[in-house]
């Protein structure tokens, strides 16, 4: 595993989320009820940044079009085999890490 450190446990507070980039690639990162979850910040349906999305009930959906992904694991919430990336993530000193 190559665990990345990509933000500070004071940057993402309970319930908030934020947008990482590791290597040119965008992630989104959440903290729902003081777990930190990761999945790719990008839409499949037309790149929208997941990361500005609504959540609710441990779901985001895209800003753009209104698509849900579940935060845990990144699958697609309507059925269709469609989802998004979902990485391991882990705070360890106050640091965010993630397993890209």
């Amino acid at each position: 595993m190559a665990f990345v450190r990509v933000a500070d446990e004071s940057e993402l507070t309970v319930d908030s989320r934020k947008i990482v980039i590791v290597s040119g690639q965008e992630y989104a990162l959440f903290n729902v009820s003081g777990t930190v979850y990761c999945i790719d910040n990008a839409c499949p349906h037309a790149g929208g940044p997941l990361g500005e999305g609504h959540v609710d009930s441990g779901a985001v959906s895209c800003p753009w079009h209104c698509w849900y992904f579940d935060i845990k694991t990144g699958e697609g919430l309507y059925g269709l085999g469609i989802g998004v990336g979902s990485y391991p993530c882990k705070v360890e000193d106050g640091a965010i890490l993630i397993d890209i």
